[in-house]
């Protein structure tokens, strides 16, 4: 199979308000004694609202939203346009795993997009955040935070790391994948930042998977 770059784009002004929508959902499900699949769907609905606005503002550039069955296409789009939106939420709805504690789903948005990348064989996995890349600490919180250019899951895990910048889970996603084995952090709030990784430039944090 051909490999295919990919970039997932997170909008600064969409995060905030979409985590927090989330939140809010997955309080009053679990409040009302949900099952961690119902909460899943749940979650979904957020992404799933967020992908269509996003393809609402880019329809006029020719850019496509897909999702369920649709996602068989990524490649064809690619070909014509070199882009696709879909949500980024993985596809386990009822069947989602059960997280180790609590009720909470354990893979969301980045995991979704992994698997994306990893399933169709993409040549680059590029998450887009607010942050410069993987700190030693939660850089919003501790400010003696330093920044890790290049990490394996391995030593993540060592460091305990878990309030990184992407979800703590995807990394057993990363360790277990075939074809995407290592993924890029990026700050999309620096202009030229996704461009120069998309060329193939060390900018940020690299994630290995051993």
């Amino acid at each position: 199979m051909r490999s295919w770059q990919l970039a997932r784009t997170t909008s600064c002004s969409l995060e905030p308000v979409r985590e927090r929508a989330r939140g809010n959902l997955y309080s009053i499900a679990s409040g009302l004694n949900l099952p961690a699949g119902m909460l899943s769907q749940l979650g979904a609905s957020v992404a799933d609202q967020n992908a269509v606005m996003l393809g609402q503002l880019l329809a006029k550039h020719g850019i496509s939203v897909v999702s369920g069955a649709g996602l068989s296409a990524v490649p064809l789009y690619l070909a014509q346009i070199n882009a696709v939106i879909f949500s980024g939420m993985p596809p386990y709805g009822l069947w989602t795993r059960l997280a180790p504690e609590g009720e909470i789903p354990p893979y969301r948005t980045d995991a979704g997009c992994f698997l994306v990348a990893e399933q169709f064989g993409c040549k680059a996995m590029i998450y887009v955040k607010d942050e410069d890349g993987l700190y030693t600490a939660n850089p919003k919180t501790s400010k003696g935070a330093k920044l890790i250019p290049k990490i394996s899951v391995d030593e993540m895990k060592a460091k305990g790391l878990q309030d990184s910048v992407l979800e703590f889970p995807m990394l057993d996603l990363l360790k277990a994948a075939r074809h995407v084995r290592q993924v890029q952090i990026v700050n999309g709030l620096v202009p030229g930042n996704l461009n120069r990784a998309l060329a193939g430039e060390h900018v940020g944090t690299i994630i290995t998977a051993s």
